[in-house]
C-alpha cells in the first residue's frame, strides 16, 4: 500500500511567495532553474533534428503503440520506461521505439528545492508514477539520451498514441525548420465547453477520475485542480486570454478552430528547443505539476499566457484532414497522423 504526503496550506503559501518573489525580481518564473546541468545551449541556426519521445510507467498503458507505417524519412523514437517487459521488445517484426529504463536521479535537484519541498507533486516525496511521467513529458531537455542523440525539436506523444502516418514526422520537422512551434491540436470532444475552448470546462471535468485520488495508485492522491484555476484567475489568466493580443493570431488554423482556441489536448505536442521562448514553457509546466496538479492540460494555456506563447493549433490549413466519422470523435482523437487509443491498450 503506497502512502502519499499531503501538502499543507504552508507549503502552498511558501510556493506562491517564490513566484511573486521571482516576478517582482523579473525573472520569468518561479520555476526557472539557475543549476548549470539546466543551461544546455541548443543553436537556432541548427538543421532540425526531430526526435518523439514517451513514457510508459507502470501497467496502466499494456502495449507500445508501433507506427503502423515505417517512417519516412526515419526519426529516432524513445519510449522511457519502468517495465522490464517493454525494454525486452517481443515485436517480431522489430521495433521503432529506442526503449530506455527510467532514471530517477534527474529529478533529484528538484526534490530539494525549497519552494519544492512539502509541494503537493514533489517527485521524491509524492513518486507515483503519472507524476513521475509527466518529468520526461515536461522536462525531456535534460534527459541525456535526448541530448545525446541531438534532438533539438520533440514531438511529444501520450503511451496511447499510435503515429498512422509514415511521413508525419517528416512533415513536422519540415514546419518546424519554417518556425513553427508548439504544434497541438485543439481539445474539441463532446462537451460544449471543450468545442468553446473553455479551460473551466477542463477543471469541471477533472473533480472526477484519475484526478479525482479514486483511482489506482498509479495516479496518486486526489489533485485540486479547482483551486489551481482559481490561482491562475488570481494572478490575470483569464479565459481566451489571446484575444486581441499583437503577438496572437487565434484565426492562424482552420476557420472550425476558432471558437475552440484556449484548450489544447496535450497528447501530442511538438517543441522546439532551438527558440527561447521554448525552456521557460516547460520550466513553468514542471512547476505548475509540482505545485498545483498533474491535470497538464489545465497548467498549458496559464504557462503560454503568462510566456506569451503563439500556440499553432491543429488542424490548420498545412494539415485540414477530415473530420474522423468514427470513435473516437476529436480530431486529436483520431485524425490522418495518428490515432488516439482507449487507455489500458
Amino acid at each position: 500500500q503506497q502512502t502519499y504526503n499531503y501538502v499543507t496550506n504552508d507549503n502552498i503559501a511558501n510556493a506562491n511567495r517564490a513566484e511573486d518573489n521571482n516576478a517582482n525580481n523579473n525573472t520569468t518564473d518561479s520555476s526557472v532553474h539557475d543549476g548549470a546541468s539546466y543551461n544546455y545551449y541548443y543553436d537556432p541556426n541548427d538543421p532540425s533534428l526531430v526526435c518523439g519521445v514517451s513514457a510508459m510507467l507502470g501497467d496502466y498503458e499494456k502495449t507500445v503503440k508501433e507506427p503502423i507505417e515505417p517512417l519516412s524519412p526515419s526519426f529516432p523514437l524513445f519510449l522511457f520506461t519502468d517495465q522490464e517487459r517493454h525494454i525486452q521488445n517481443n515485436n517480431k517484426n522489430g521495433t521503432a521505439w529506442t526503449r530506455v529504463l527510467v532514471n530517477s536521479s534527474l529529478w533529484q535537484e528538484d526534490c530539494t528545492r525549497s519552494e519544492y519541498i512539502g509541494a503537493r507533486n514533489n517527485p521524491c516525496e509524492q513518486p507515483f508514477l503519472f507524476n513521475v511521467a509527466k518529468f520526461y513529458k515536461m522536462q525531456f531537455y535534460r534527459v541525456p539520451e535526448i541530448q545525446k542523440a541531438g534532438c533539438n525539436v520533440i514531438i511529444w506523444f501520450d503511451g496511447t498514441i499510435q503515429i498512422k502516418s509514415g511521413t508525419f514526422l517528416g512533415r513536422m520537422a519540415e514546419r518546424a525548420t519554417r518556425g513553427q512551434n508548439f504544434l497541438v491540436y485543439v481539445e474539441d470532444g463532446p462537451r460544449k465547453g471543450w468545442r468553446d475552448g473553455m479551460v473551466k470546462s477542463e477543471v469541471r471535468r477533472s473533480k472526477y477520475g484519475k484526478y479525482g485520488g479514486k483511482q489506482s495508485t498509479a495516479f496518486g492522491p486526489a489533485q485540486y485542480v479547482s483551486e489551481q484555476y482559481e490561482h491562475y484567475l488570481s494572478k490575470g489568466f483569464r479565459e481566451k486570454w489571446f484575444q486581441n493580443e499583437s503577438w496572437f493570431d487565434e484565426f492562424k488554423g482552420v476557420k472550425a478552430n476558432y471558437g475552440k482556441y484556449g484548450l489544447y489536448i496535450t497528447c501530442m505536442v511538438l517543441f522546439d528547443l532551438r527558440r527561447e521562448e521554448t525552456k521557460p514553457f516547460l520550466d513553468c509546466w514542471w512547476h505548475e505539476n509540482i505545485v498545483r496538479s498533474t491535470q497538464d492540460q489545465v497548467g498549458f494555456p496559464y504557462c503560454a499566457w503568462k510566456h506569451k506563447i503563439p500556440i499553432r493549433a491543429l488542424p490548420d490549413e498545412e494539415d485540414p484532414g477530415v473530420y474522423p466519422r468514427e470513435y473516437p470523435f476529436s480530431w486529436a482523437g483520431n485524425n490522418s497522423n495518428f490515432h488516439k487509443m482507449e487507455h489500458g491498450l
